[in-house]
Formats: C-alpha cells, sequence, structure tokens
C-alpha cells in the first residue's frame, strides 16, 4: 500500500470527521496502533461517502488484522459499492470463512448474488447461515423471508420443519408454511398451515384469500366455508382483512354454484376495495398516448443465446395454464411472473441509448437465467408486460411474445372476482374500469402488432382448453422446437404463485367457457360489453 495513498486518506477522513472525535482516532491508525474496532468505525466512516478511500484505509488495517471477518466485510462493501463485484464475493466470502456467523457478511453476498440473478448460490449463502447462526424466532423469520422473496421456494421449505417445531404458533412462519406448501401443489398440507395462522392472527387478509384456493367447495357443509361465513360476520377485523374474507367467501360460494349469493358477495366486497382504491384512468391514457407516439428504441447489442418467452395479455386469460403446460418441457423453464420490465422501463426512461438498453437486457437475462441447469427457453408470465412491449423489442430482440386472448365477458368475470391488492391493477374492481382497461389493451397489442418486428402467438384460451396438445404443440414450434421432449412431471414443476395455483395443477378443463352467460341473470352489464377495439383513437391523443 502506498504510504502517501493512506496519509491523504486519513487526511480525508480527518475532515469528515467533528473537531473531537474519540470513535476514531486518527493517530493510532496513522502510527499502527489502532484496535479493530476502532478500524471498523473508520472504515463505516468513509463507507458511507467515500467507498475508495475506505478500501485504502481497509486494506491497510488488513496487514496488521488478516483475520478480522468485519474487516473482510466492510472491504467487500467497498468494492461491492465500487463497482467490483467479483471481488467483493472473494472479500464477503473469506469474512464468511473467517465468521461462519457473520450475519452481515452472508446477507451482503446474499444481496450481490441476487444482483447477478445467483439465486441458487444465494440460498446456498443464507441456508450455511441459518445452520451457523444461533436460532432465534427473528434469524428464522429473516432466513424463510429473504429465501420466499427470491423465489428460492424449495430452500424455504427445507427449513420449516425446524423453525415450526422450535416456534409452532408464530403467525408468520406458519403463513409462510402455508403459501409455500400452495405454491408447491400441497393442498391440504397448506391448508393445515393457513387455518393454524388465521387461529392465531386472524387478521392476515392474504392468509384468508389463500385458504379459499386449497380446494374447490363441493359440500355445503365445509368446515372452511363456515369458518368465512362466520369471519365476514366480524367486525373487529381490519377493514382490508373484511374485504379479502369476502373474495374468499365468493369464491367458496361460488364453487357451490350459488351464484346469486357470490355476486352480493363479490359486489360487497369490489365496491369496499374501490372506494379507497380509485383507478387512475387519466394516468393510463397518458400512458397509452406515450407508447403509441413514441419513436422506435435504439436496438441492443445482443450476444446471449438465450430466447426469453414473454407470455402476455389480461391476467385471467390462461396466461397461467399456458406456462404451466409450456413448462412440462424440459427445454423450457419458467421463472413465474417477475417484475424487472415494468422496473427498468421506469428507469431506462423513454429514449434510452443502446448501450443502456445492452446493460439492461444482460441484467434482465441474468434475473431470468440465474444460476440453474442451463437451458435456451426461459419464461416470464408476468401479463402486464405487455405494457412495455416496446422496450422489449430494443432491449431483447431475440425474445418471442404469446399473446393470451379470451372471451372478454369471461376474463371480466374471472377478474372481477379477484382480489388482486395491488395499485396496477385498481380497475379490476369496476366492470367499467375493466371495460376501457381490456379494450385498451387489445388496441395496443394491434399497435405492437403493426409496429414491431417481434414475432407474436396469437393463443386463445378457448382453443387452447378444447385442444391443449394440438395447441401447445402449434406453440412449440413457434418457438423453434419442433421435435418432443422428456416432459416434466407436473408435480415436479415449478411453484405456481399466482391466484390460478389450483386450477392450474388439475386437468386441463373447459368449465370455465362461456361462465359469464350463468351470470348474466345476476350481472346483467356483462351482457352490453364487448371489449374489442380497432385502434387507439378512443383511448389515447
Amino acid at each position: 500500500m502506498n504510504a502517501i495513498a493512506f496519509s491523504m486518506a486519513l487526511d480525508h477522513l480527518a475532515r469528515r470527521l467533528p473537531n473531537t472525535d474519540p470513535i476514531v482516532p486518527i493517530e493510532r491508525l496513522r502510527n499502527g496502533s489502532a484496535s479493530e474496532a476502532e478500524w471498523i468505525s473508520a472504515a463505516e466512516v468513509l463507507l458511507r461517502t467515500d467507498p475508495a478511500v475506505a478500501l485504502i484505509v481497509l486494506d491497510v488495517a488488513l496487514q496488521s488484522l488478516p483475520n478480522a471477518a468485519s474487516l473482510h466485510y466492510l472491504r467487500g462493501n467497498a468494492l461491492r459499492v465500487s463497482g467490483q463485484p467479483a471481488d467483493a464475493e472473494i472479500a464477503l466470502r473469506k469474512a464468511i470463512a473467517l465468521d461462519p456467523a457473520h450475519a452481515n457478511a452472508s446477507v451482503s453476498l446474499a444481496h450481490l448474488l441476487r444482483e447477478q440473478g445467483r439465486m441458487q448460490a444465494l440460498a446456498e449463502v443464507i441456508l450455511a447461515l441459518w445452520r451457523h447462526e444461533p436460532r432465534s424466532l427473528e434469524r428464522d423469520r429473516r432466513a424463510l423471508s429473504f429465501l420466499f422473496e427470491c423465489g428460492r421456494h424449495e430452500a424455504a421449505d427445507s427449513l420449516l420443519p425446524a423453525m415450526l417445531a422450535a416456534n409452532p404458533e408464530d403467525p408468520l412462519l406458519l403463513r409462510r408454511a402455508g403459501e409455500i406448501a400452495l405454491m408447491l401443489g400441497r393442498f391440504e398440507e397448506a391448508r393445515k398451515h393457513l387455518l393454524g395462522a388465521l387461529t392465531v392472527d386472524p387478521d392476515q387478509a392474504s392468509t384468508w384469500l389463500r385458504l379459499a384456493h386449497t380446494h374447490r367447495f363441493s359440500d355445503p357443509d365445509d368446515t372452511d366455508l363456515g369458518l368465512l361465513r362466520g369471519a365476514a360476520s366480524r367486525t373487529d377485523l381490519a377493514r382490508d382483512t373484511r374485504v379479502a374474507i369476502g373474495f374468499a367467501l365468493g369464491k367458496a360460494l361460488d364453487d357451490l354454484g350459488r351464484i346469486a349469493e357470490s355476486v352480493d358477495v363479490f359486489k360487497q366486497a369490489n365496491a369496499d376495495w374501490r372506494d379507497r382504491h380509485r383507478w387512475d384512468r387519466e394516468g393510463w391514457r397518458r400512458f397509452l398516448d406515450a407508447q403509441v407516439r413514441a419513436p422506435a428504441f435504439a436496438r441492443a447489442r445482443v450476444s446471449e443465446p438465450t430466447i426469453p418467452v414473454f407470455i402476455v395479455g389480461l391476467p385471467r386469460s390462461g396466461t397461467t395454464l399456458s406456462e404451466s403446460l409450456l413448462a412440462r418441457d424440459a427445454r423450457i423453464r419458467s421463472r413465474g411472473e417477475l417484475n424487472w420490465i415494468a422496473g427498468l422501463a421506469r428507469q431506462l426512461g423513454p429514449q434510452p441509448s443502446s448501450s443502456s438498453l445492452t446493460a439492461a437486457g444482460n441484467f434482465y437475462l441474468a434475473q431470468l437465467c440465474r444460476d440453474d441447469a442451463p437451458t435456451r427457453f426461459h419464461i416470464d408470465k408476468n401479463p402486464l408486460n405487455f405494457r412495455h412491449l416496446g422496450l422489449i423489442a430494443g432491449m431483447l430482440p431475440q425474445a418471442r411474445i404469446i399473446h393470451c386472448r379470451r372471451d372478454p365477458r369471461d376474463t371480466a368475470l374471472s377478474l372481477w372476482s379477484q382480489h388482486f391488492a395491488h395499485e396496477e391493477m385498481a380497475w379490476s374492481y369496476d366492470f367499467d374500469d375493466i371495460d376501457d382497461y381490456a379494450r385498451a389493451a387489445t388496441a395496443l397489442m394491434a399497435h405492437w402488432r403493426n409496429s414491431l418486428s417481434l414475432p407474436i402467438f396469437q393463443l386463445d384460451y378457448e382453443t387452447l382448453v378444447s385442444e391443449p396438445a394440438s395447441t401447445i404443440a402449434g406453440v412449440r414450434r413457434f418457438l423453434g422446437l419442433e421435435s418432443d421432449a422428456p416432459a416434466i412431471d407436473i408435480d415436479q414443476a415449478a411453484a405456481i404463485t399466482t391466484a390460478s395455483v389450483w386450477q392450474a395443477r388439475q386437468d386441463v378443463h373447459s368449465r370455465s367457457v362461456g361462465r359469464w352467460q350463468r351470470y348474466l341473470e345476476y350481472l346483467p352489464e356483462l351482457g352490453s360489453r364487448y371489449m374489442t377495439a380497432s385502434s387507439l383513437s378512443d383511448f389515447a391523443g
């Protein structure tokens, strides 16, 4: 280490400190007599504003304290924020090797790996930390939530038996156990855990919804139906919880064929939610106007052989079914609904450069491919990605698009019967809003087909459920997969995280085709809606 650079770093540090700072004694740092805690304090001060200077100080500190795990951890952070991820990983792994229970180093490394899409490596780091740390409920929750949020459901699932044995009545652990079992298709186990969570804490909105999706209600004496009816009559629960209970009860009654009663329940639940979560119709029109008026994006420079497959369309139009059937092909891997495209659109702005698009495309592909066994085709099933096909065409010109379409009345009914609880879906709680949004979405897709070079496959839900084998074979040919491949058993398929978690694991059926007709007597507004449009002129500009 250059002595002049170190001296200048300490001078720099001194200027960052108050006139007298007993925590960071500059002279002891300068003459090498500082303690580990004093070196750490100095590095933490510099890391907040001057990571490059912090690196100089840390390199000197490690000459005299080479086995100080916290110094290696801080050096890893300094390298990470300085844009040196490979060296940062080395430093963080050194800290963990010296102290396997160093939570900060492990979590920092996990975040670094997440940025690179290395989810398997991330899971290994969090699992190792969990094994080495002293156990506590807080640490169990942290490990479980981190793995869950990163989509490592199987890894999270492996920890749950020990966690629940230690904390059998913790509502968060029980809820997560139920959610993960539901995603992985273990419906009875999911029901058991979700009921346990609600017994401890009934004010968990999402848990009521999950419970209703653990099975199809067929018995009017179903104990869960009685539980939902009782919960719906309570006045001591939060308003959002009562709305969720309403949607869950409406689903149960719908399963039982009690259409009039289910419609009444759904009407109240939709009205209660919409009363406090209004859709920004004008914002949607401005967005459409910007999309149709925007010049074509620059084109990224692509060298990655991966083919991203975007399944888009309105939610509840068959996107999850399409994804689950395609993902049974061992050559196609699904990532579920990723949220990266909308975020990248906000970050890149209206006219990013080719180099920015290339960097964003490479980042997205890292999140898509991850560090699993390689395959060429990867699915992103976020249906609302249809809003950003212009960006996708510039950022990922090798992409393929599967556009799912369904009878708009069946789609509208299914949307109205579902609680999404997300601001991007605020339009789905009122038939007028659904109508406006759906017609504009149809017109925007027509605009993309006329203006983009992206290959787009039109997949009709009604054809898919009546002829699933031939329809999926046609999609495979569209992707360039001419021959058959070994299939993945549905029970071994990826976790399903959407509201279609139950349906997507059942045999393909056509019971939902024309479902809207059974509701027309109770929802006459369905009969007057055709939700089609040939241009954007009614919606933008």
